[in-house]
């Protein structure tokens, strides 16, 4: 019997350590199965996350920076105005109050707060509404920075499990710092500021790690309901910012950050009124003093970079631009354009470069960018192929500039201003005064900007000569039929940018420039992507003997026009046709300048008042005529003014240098050629030539032009003296 119970109690016994292996078993394959999907859920849910440095670069959309070449901000361009700052950057009062304000356990929770998730959930359920924020600064940089947006913005279980398993799984990766910047560089703060950067800026106008405690506590307050409580915004958004920014104080003084006396001098200082007088000072949007310039390096990094870089990737970008060169050139086109106005002018320009590298210093497109009446917007720099108008008289250089290179011509060559009737078959042309001054030297000739020697020196030049010179000096703009002799006069609508790069030539030596907007772009990390070469051009288009000569050629006309004989400058005017644009170009060995003054209307009528001058063409809201503005008023009013601001705190440069190859010799005033002893006297001046280009050889007298008379031949010595003869009549001139 006593055996029989033994075997029955070691029978029990053996059940019961078979069922608990079973069962401990069983446990062991729950437990193993258990780890298994939690281990699939995690990577299902958590298995995408970026690293930190994908985060830190790609996740966050920065703002592309705009300087001068100074390094003062010109304008931004984002999509999200955000520029992003590490954690030491950031005021430790924003950093302490955003965390007693969102999250008071961000630095013992492990990435969700259980504790508060349940208290929200059951607040929710009572009330039947998702009203309760349960979310960790953790999980809202999940739902920012990692999940879609449009998954972000689900209510569903699904979507907040894998912000909880992502949260979990971040807070494994990252440490509390680097979450909580990736934090307050990503989160909305309101009126369009992303980031605490952003935010200093856009409200108080200061740093992030600047901010003081009543401005750090505003911050502070704003994300939870940004529009809600908008300080800009109407009197019930701003009581609401007032009183969530004295709650975020509270909170402060919950946890001990400060004391309810600091909480009250807060509240008592005037970082309203500072915040708000702030707004007012930079709510006017764009600057239209420089926004054509912006347009045009936009367009130039978009070209490059591409939209996404540009608008999201915190593009460091230093440009040409001298924003106190362009703030005078503003006020000096502004200033010409209501000079001019009874006379129809509503608009100008002003473009100026660096002769050596073509770098812009100042860009004006028009009288006012944000003026639709004049079509602001437009840039009559033509700088982005657009606003290309006629050049009028500054166009007859490059006639001139290719006879000289060819030999066809010399600066004391006798030019026509006499015969009026050209071409084959002839047209009867006029000069601007309709005067004519008989057979003039080709100097005399540029100076005083007359028609018909240009026109004959066109056709003795061939219109395909004189656009291959403009060509290899950059001018690509079209011209509708080069062999018109009057193509000489500047009709065909042209880049006004590339017509002043092609007069820099001159200015430089003869090397070949183009108008450039930036010196310098960099990334958000500060490596270099582009750096200008400044160096001067190396780019040779023409002789620096013709490049000299032209400049000395080109010093007459700012000295009998503007009076500016005694400075190194030189220049030429152009006027359009019925006035309907006139043009000063020019420059000194420093910069090249270029100033324009219009009409132009918005619709397509003009309505100047002068529209009964254009004879030849029906007027237009953009080919509008002006009452006699021309060139030479563009020089009075706009050119020289600036060039006399640009200088009045540097000092004009030495005058340009004669290269070798330049030669000076004596030549008559009756053919240009060489001087002898047996020229008359006073009848002689010097004149500056390219040696063994068109450098005169044949003595005075040799070819004098057609009705002049030559000078009489001395008698042969020793012998009696002839008689006296009386002297020819001198034919009149009009």
């Amino acid at each position: 019997m006593i055996q029989r119970t033994r075997r029955r109690r070691r029978r029990r016994q053996a059940l019961v350590t078979r069922l608990a292996g079973v069962t401990a078993g069983l446990f062991a394959l729950v437990g193993v199965l258990g780890a298994l999907v939690v281990v699939g859920v995690v990577n299902h849910y958590a298995g995408n996350l970026p690293s930190v440095d994908a985060l830190r670069a790609g996740g966050l959309a920065q703002v592309t920076r705009i300087y001068d070449r100074n390094g003062v901000e010109i304008e931004p361009l984002y999509l999200q105005n955000r520029t992003v700052v590490p954690l030491a950057r950031i005021s430790p009062l924003l950093r302490k109050a955003t965390i007693a304000t969102e999250d008071r356990t961000f630095y013992e929770h492990q990435g969700v707060d259980y504790r508060r998730l349940l208290i929200a959930l059951a607040f929710d359920l009572t009330h039947r509404q998702a009203a309760q924020g349960g979310s960790t600064i953790t999980e809202q940089v999940i739902k920012n920075m990692v999940l879609d947006p449009v998954e972000a913005q689900e209510k569903t279980a699904s979507r907040k499990l894998r912000e909880l398993m992502l949260a979990e799984e971040m807070e494994r990766r990252y440490n509390k710092d680097q979450i909580l910047e990736l934090y307050l560089n990503s989160i909305l703060y309101g009126n369009g500021a992303f980031g605490a950067e952003a935010a200093a800026e856009t409200y108080f106008g200061v740093h992030a790690s600047e901010l003081d405690l009543a401005q750090a506590s505003f911050l502070a307050g704003l994300p939870q309901y940004p529009t809600g409580y908008d300080p800009f915004g109407g009197p019930t958004q701003q009581a609401a910012a007032k009183e969530r920014w004295r709650d975020v104080l509270q909170g402060m003084v919950e946890t001990r950050i400060i004391t309810p006396a600091q909480m009250q001098a807060a509240m008592d200082t005037d970082a309203w009124s500072r915040m708000q007088a702030h707004h007012k000072a930079t709510a006017g949007g764009r600057d239209p003093r420089t926004a054509h310039f912006v347009d045009w390096v936009r367009r130039y990094l978009l070209d490059r970079y591409g939209a996404k870089l540009v608008y999201q990737g915190g593009l460091q970008v230093v440009t040409t631009l001298d924003l106190a060169t362009q703030v005078l050139a503003d006020n000096k086109v502004k200033a010409a354009v209501q000079l001019y106005e009874s006379r129809g002018v509503n608009t100008g320009a002003l473009l100026a470069l660096n002769p050596l590298d073509g770098e812009v210093l100042a860009m004006v497109g028009s009288a006012g960018y944000d003026n639709a009446e004049i079509r602001g917007q437009i840039n009559l720099t033509g700088v982005d192929g657009l606003g290309l108008r006629g050049v009028g008289s500054s166009f007859k250089v490059y006639t001139y500039g290719a006879a000289l290179e060819a030999g066809l011509a010399t600066a004391a060559t006798r030019v026509n201003d006499q015969e009026d009737m050209i071409g084959t078959p002839p047209h009867k042309f006029s000069d601007w005064d309709g005067k004519k001054e008989g057979w003039i030297t080709l100097r005399r000739a540029i100076q005083e900007s007359r028609n018909l020697p240009a026109l004959w020196t066109y056709k003795l030049d061939g219109g395909v000569r004189v656009v291959n010179f403009a060509r290899k000096l950059g001018i690509g703009t079209p011209f509708e039929n080069p062999d018109a002799l009057a193509t000489t006069l500047g009709p065909n609508p042209m880049s006004l940018a590339e017509h002043l790069s092609a007069y820099a030539a001159f200015d430089n030596g003869g090397f070949l420039v183009s108008p450039h907007p930036v010196l310098r772009v960099s990334d958000s990390g500060g490596r270099v992507l582009e750096q200008l070469d400044t160096r001067p051009s190396s780019v040779r288009v023409i002789s620096p003997q013709l490049a000299y000569l032209m400049t000395d050629l080109l010093h007459g006309p700012p000295s009998r026009a503007l009076g500016m004989g005694r400075l190194p400058v030189a220049g030429k005017s152009g006027t359009v046709e019925a006035w309907t644009g006139s043009t000063w170009l020019g420059y000194t060995p420093e910069i090249a300048v270029a100033g324009y003054l219009a009409h132009i209307d918005s619709g397509p009528d003009c309505r100047s008042g002068y529209a009964y001058l254009a004879t030849s063409f029906p007027a237009s809201g953009w080919q509008c005529p002006m009452n006699v503005v021309w060139g030479e008023h563009v020089g009075l009013s706009l050119w020289k003014p600036f060039l006399e601001g640009y200088y009045a705190n540097r000092p004009w440069p030495a005058a340009w240098t004669a290269p070798a190859g330049i030669v000076k010799r004596s030549v008559c005033k009756l053919d240009g050629n060489l001087a002898t002893d047996r020229t008359p006297a006073g009848e002689s001046y010097d004149e500056i030539f390219i040696k063994g280009v068109g450098e005169p050889v044949a003595s005075c007298g040799s070819n004098p032009p057609p009705g002049a008379t030559p000078y009489p031949s001395p008698s042969p010595s020793p012998g009696p003296s002839p008689s006296p003869r009386a002297s020819p009549r001198p034919t009149p001139s009009n």
